[in-house]
């Protein structure tokens, strides 16, 4: 079962980038139809569940939608890495309208969020507390403010355009 996730989201001159996921941050209480009986559970990634993914090739969605592609690893405008942090993304938008309108909607505060979409290689439970220790990430998807499973999300989107200095979009914090 392909499970997703939120992260962090920001823009920079015809790039995004951020962290699509964060180590060892609590998600909000998920309940997910087959694991823990089907009663709510809290996760963290534990660091290094992504290692390895420089050499995979990942999809960069919008809204989880196959048929919504932005760019790809394999193409060299998506890049991923597994830092200390977490899952750190950069992708430079190709000049497509899709990319624009995109970029439009994240400066204008409307997608302010990354998700990901995986399936567990290996997990270990505590309790009701859900570790994932590695993943096998097939997509990372560029997402509205819905309410994310990991709420320490935020955004920024930026322009160098003159006159316009930094615009900073705070959307929640714990």
């Amino acid at each position: 079962m392909i499970e997703i996730r939120t992260g962090t989201l920001r823009a920079d001159a015809g790039k995004l980038g951020g962290y699509a996921a964060i180590y060892n941050a609590p998600s909000k209480p998920l309940t997910i139809r087959g694991l823990n009986g089907g009663k709510p559970f809290v996760e963290r990634i534990a660091p290094g569940a992504f290692d390895g993914i420089e050499g995979r090739n990942v999809s960069l969605l919008v809204g989880h939608d196959r048929s919504q592609l932005l760019a790809n690893s394999a193409s060299g405008l998506l890049s991923l890495r597994s830092d200390g942090t977490g899952l750190a993304y950069e992708v430079t938008l190709p000049d497509t309208q899709r990319a624009r309108d995109v970029r439009a909607l994240v400066e204008a505060g409307v997608m302010t969020e990354m998700s990901f979409g995986f399936y567990v290689k290996s997990d270990t439970w505590n309790g009701s507390e859900r570790t994932l220790q590695s993943v096998d990430l097939r997509e990372i998807s560029i997402i509205e403010a819905t309410g994310a499973a990991y709420p320490q999300t935020s955004a920024e989107a930026r322009t160098n355009s003159s006159g316009v200095a930094r615009l900073r979009l705070r959307l929640r914090s714990i």
